[in-house]
């Protein structure tokens, strides 16, 4: 796995906001894959089996930590709240800094939110858009299960690489729904996000950009790129009617439901979204 995840340093670019840390990694023989990382998650944090997959298939990978995040610019010291179009606009950034586009954009979670916003605001570089384990925003659709909601709640502990491992597991759990829990897994990522840093204060400032974009509904009716939704029937986090919802709202987006798939890829799945992902691709 570790070797999957390298380099954890990654490099670096310069933009608008501050430092981007990214990872370009495979070759771009059939185009790039942007990867896109949800609340608080690491660019190391993307399944490998997804990312060997897609190198495998012909693509190149581009996943970079989100501002706030990881190794790239913590806005800790008075900083202004930002949206979610804003990181957007970040990304859009580094697409054209890296001459790389057009994009496949495959965000998760907050990132299928950011994605939702890049294929508004940058259509020219994107060749499709896959929004994954995500939502509209609209209330009344994608609710997490009431069992689920700390996680939004707690922040992670920073007073030990125990205590944060502990936590992580603990998320793990919660996010997997119970199924294909993977400790062993979850524990090496952790591992890995406690060496690259941990910011509660950014992860709370991702969290208010999510809250302040409302809902996105109506403005989704103006995507024009090829849309796929993925969504896993077992998601505790932000349940599947999330994903129907933002499949209704894209024209002529398309929805693929995951058996057993909680907020989470598990490698057991990772296959299958792959292939799921490169037939969108092909066709988009």
């Amino acid at each position: 796995m570790a070797e999957l995840l390298e380099p954890y340093t990654g490099s670096t670019a310069e933009i608008s906001a501050g430092t981007v840390n990214y990872s370009l990694l495979g070759e771009p023989r059939l185009g790039t894959v942007l990867l896109i990382s949800g609340l608080s998650m690491h660019r190391t944090d993307w399944s490998p089996e997804l990312i060997a997959g897609l190198h495998d298939a012909g693509y190149a990978t581009l996943a970079a930590d989100n501002r706030d995040a990881g190794a790239s610019t913590l806005l800790n010291e008075n900083v202004e709240a930002y949206g979610l179009v804003d990181m957007a606009a970040d990304l859009r950034e580094l697409i054209e800094l890296l001459g790389v586009g057009p994009v496949h954009a495959v965000g998760i979670s907050m990132g299928g939110m950011i994605a939702q916003h890049l294929a508004l605001l940058a259509p020219a570089q994107l060749r499709s858009l896959t929004s994954v384990m995500s939502t509209t925003g609209a209330r009344g659709v994608g609710r997490p299960h009431e069992d689920s909601k700390w996680v939004f709640l707690t922040p992670a502990p920073t007073d030990s690489r125990e205590a944060y491992v502990a936590y992580a597991l603990r998320y793990h759990e919660a996010l997997t729904g119970g199924h294909f829990s993977d400790p062993e897994r979850a524990r090496q990522t952790a591992e890995i996000a406690w060496t690259r840093g941990i910011n509660p204060e950014g992860t709370v400032r991702q969290l208010g950009a999510i809250q302040a974009d409302g809902d996105r509904t109506e403005r989704l009716a103006a995507i024009t790129v090829p849309t796929l939704v993925v969504h896993g029937d077992a998601d505790p986090l932000i349940g599947v009617s999330g994903g129907v919802a933002t499949a209704a709202a894209i024209p002529g987006a398309t929805m693929f439901t995951v058996p057993g798939m909680g907020h989470a890829i598990p490698w057991q799945r990772a296959g299958a979204l792959t292939d799921r992902l490169v037939a969108h691709f092909t066709a988009a």
